[in-house]
């Protein structure tokens, strides 16, 4: 089964002086800082998720592992001469858009799991093209290269030793000497709690840097504890091993808020203080005043923002349950990849566990060793894929409004294509839009 790909007159590139600025998986092709900072692909394996290589696109081209390619990937199951990539404007002037053709390969290129012949590209999609997966990313392509490692349950790709783990270096540096009091914020099960260990274990505070009962008892509930004295028994245990970690402010009145902070603060002495955020819940007068006092701030950002880091969460999550990396599956990690995680890391190391708990002795682990189905991102929902040749273009795109009720937003997502392209494919074939939309909708 492959995509029902439509097809478009060819528009060719702007005239190029040489070889598109690109990256191959054995090595880099000179780059320009222009380039740098436009569109391209983030390969996530290469070749293991220990490493992230960045290709820019430039003006487009041909790609695949010949050296005559104007973007070199040099990968298992990936031809001479693969794919095509062109970026074309949807509007003269306007915005480009990332389009790529398959070569009449075998082993084909697949768009968020969905094989294609030509299709545009949109960013955060995921490209698979042979044994090597992608980040469809728009700008900035050139910060996205580096290596990606896991330390101590953290995994630290280019993009977040730039960001929030930049921010969390200069809180263990800051905290050894300066005042031991942290905001972390972030969504329930992004890694909050990985944070606090890895600031603990540097400050010395050796029961909040272990995962386990010694640390849970420093782990203060504020709303569960309810009563004034309760919370002073508490804050003066935790505070009396050196720290304490308080959650469920968010759940308080703001003058309750004021009073727990306060207590927590007079019974700190030399002790560690970490107050746990969600994300988006909004912080309260209380919060925001405490951080203006001196205190420091970790945000974590939603592992969705910083998918390229997936692929080596995946590997050193299996490897921490016995599973080498030479079990894992491109499929397999394809599928990590590009799902939704709304349970966040948590979620994402929990599924891990299952699978290697339930499949132990397979030698080989791909997507069909799930246990579960994966949640999709954003909820998209992918059109019915047919056979090749089962009808023309028209008739693909009058499937896609129908099949989703007149809706061009998602027929266009369907088929991969943007709103405008599919307006204008309509155009060239002599679709009535009004008309489709009318028997989706009937």
């Amino acid at each position: 089964m492959t995509n029902a790909a439509i097809k478009r007159p060819t528009a060719k590139p702007a005239p190029s002086t040489g070889k598109a600025a690109s990256a191959s998986l054995g090595g880099a092709r000179e780059r320009s800082s222009a380039s740098e900072q436009g569109p391209g692909f983030a390969f996530l394996l290469a070749p293991h998720p220990g490493r992230i290589r960045a290709m820019s696109l430039g003006q487009g081209g041909t790609l695949g592992r010949s050296e005559e390619a104007d973007l070199l990937l040099d990968a298992p199951g990936v031809a001479p001469l693969h794919a095509r990539v062109e970026l074309i404007p949807r509007l003269p002037g306007g915005p480009l858009e990332i389009y790529i053709t398959d070569s009449g390969t075998n082993s084909g290129i697949y768009v968020s799991g969905m094989r294609a012949s030509r299709t545009v590209l949109s960013d955060g999609d995921l490209l698979r093209i042979g044994g090597a997966i992608a980040l469809v990313v728009d700008k900035d392509i050139g910060s996205y290269e580096g290596a990606v490692v896991d330390e101590a349950g953290i995994v630290r790709g280019p993009r977040s030793k730039r960001g929030w783990l930049a921010a969390l270096d200069a809180v263990v540096a800051a905290g050894r000497e300066g005042k031991r009091v942290v905001v972390v914020a972030g969504k329930p099960g992004c890694g909050r709690r990985s944070a606090i260990r890895r600031i603990a274990a540097a400050w010395g505070v050796a029961p909040l840097a272990e995962d386990g009962d010694a640390a849970r008892a420093l782990d203060l509930d504020v709303e569960a504890l309810g009563s004034d004295d309760a919370l002073d028994k508490g804050l003066a245990a935790a505070f009396a091993r050196g720290g304490a970690i308080l959650r469920g402010l968010a759940a308080l009145e703001p003058v309750r808020q004021s009073d727990v902070l306060r207590a927590a603060l007079a019974k700190r002495g030399k002790g560690a203080l970490f107050v746990i955020v969600d994300d988006g819940g909004g912080d309260g007068v209380a919060l925001e005043a405490l951080v203006r006092e001196g205190a420091h701030r970790v945000d974590i950002p939603s592992l969705e923002t910083r998918r390229e880091e997936i692929p080596t969460l995946v590997r050193a999550r299996f490897e921490k349950r016995g599973v080498g990396g030479n079990r894992l599956s491109i499929e397999l990690y394809e599928a990590f990849a590009r799902a939704a995680w709304p349970g966040e890391v948590e979620e994402l190391v929990d599924l891990v566990d299952r699978i290697a708990e339930a499949h132990a002795e397979v030698p080989r682990l791909g997507p069909e060793h799930l246990v579960r189905p994966l949640s999709r991102r954003g909820g998209r929902q992918l059109a019915e894929v047919k056979p090749e040749g089962a009808g023309g273009d028209a008739e693909k795109i009058r499937a896609a409004l129908v099949q989703h009720k007149g809706s061009v937003a998602a027929a266009a997502r369907a088929l991969h294509l943007s709103r405008q392209a599919l307006y204008r494919e309509a155009a060239r074939l002599g679709i009535d839009i009004r008309r489709a939309r009318d028997e989706g909708v009937e």
